[in-house]
C-alpha cells in the first residue's frame, strides 16, 4: 500500500514540468528524431507529416 501512494506521487507532475510544457506551446518549430533500421520507413514518416502538416 505504502508502495503505491509512493509511486504516485513521484509520477504526478511538479511545476517545473508545467513551466516546461507552457513553454513548449508557445514555440513555432517541433523537433523530432525518428531511429531504425533500414527500409522502416523513416524518411516516408518524415515525409507524411510534413505532407499531412501542409508543410511542404
Amino acid at each position: 500500500m505504502i508502495m503505491r501512494h509512493i509511486m504516485a506521487k513521484s509520477l504526478a507532475p511538479t511545476d517545473s514540468i508545467r513551466d516546461y510544457m507552457a513553454a513548449q506551446e508557445k514555440k513555432s518549430l517541433l523537433r523530432f528524431l525518428t531511429c531504425g533500421s533500414v527500409d522502416d520507413g523513416k524518411s516516408t514518416l518524415i515525409g507524411r507529416l510534413l505532407s499531412d502538416t501542409k508543410q511542404i
